[in-house]
């Protein structure tokens, strides 16, 4: 309905289709029916509009509501999936059960529908709520991982800057939710390599921060 009523195109009108993995596919419109449409594959490539960088946002569960924000707005900067964490000082839950599914699956709308509005080639998944021990095993297979430890002042590691320079494929960003990290999670994090990185001065939001990293690094 939107290809003809919206659009306007007709059968022979070329578009650009993208499957929700990162392929692109330049294609053929044959038919054009109420329901359904068809079209010819003539081509397909790697999506330009994909960041080179993958990056997995590791956000610790913050109060009702902010996630459909974090998701809709990490997914316009570029995020390669987001893995919400069950953190100590977490107030709001997502259950395992069948209400956190629901939850969680109205979030990879959200997802969706970002990525369709932004034009990427690909849909970045949300995963259901993992555990920090679990979070662990999963930052030991990317490239790197960083953590924002607000309580580090300006004792981080490594600045924010000179991390984002070095060469890596793939990136962890760890946020916390609204009462920071406990001692055993930043134990955990840095025990799975992440580097504690702070932001100085300036203390932002949970829904703020791992948007704050994600343009720094430029999408």
């Amino acid at each position: 309905a939107h290809i003809s009523r919206v659009l306007r195109m007709e059968p022979g009108d070329k578009v650009l289709v993208f499957d929700g993995s990162g392929t692109e596919y330049t294609a053929e419109l044959t038919e054009i029916g109420s329901g359904e449409t068809y079209a010819k594959i003539l081509s397909s490539s790697a999506s330009d509009l994909e960041p080179k960088i993958r990056v997995t946002l590791f956000q610790g569960i913050p109060k009702s509501g902010k996630l459909d924000v974090i998701v809709q707005k990490a997914v316009e900067l570029g995020v390669f999936e987001i893995v919400p964490f069950r953190a100590a000082r977490s107030v709001a839950k997502i259950s395992d059960d069948k209400k956190g599914a629901q939850k969680i699956e109205r979030l990879n709308k959200i997802s969706k529908e970002a990525a369709k509005q932004c034009g990427r080639g690909l849909v970045p998944k949300v995963h259901m709520p993992v555990s920090v021990p679990q979070m662990a095993k999963m930052l030991k297979e990317l490239d790197m991982s960083i953590m924002f430890y607000e309580e580090l002042g300006h004792m981080g590691t490594r600045n924010l800057k000179s991390v984002l320079q070095e060469d890596a494929e793939t990136i962890g960003i760890i946020i916390g939710p609204e009462g920071g990290f406990s001692d055993g999670e930043v134990e955990a994090a840095r025990n799975a390599g992440a580097r504690t990185v702070t932001l100085g001065k300036r203390i932002l939001r949970t829904e703020t921060a791992g948007l704050f990293v994600l343009i720094r690094k430029g999408g």
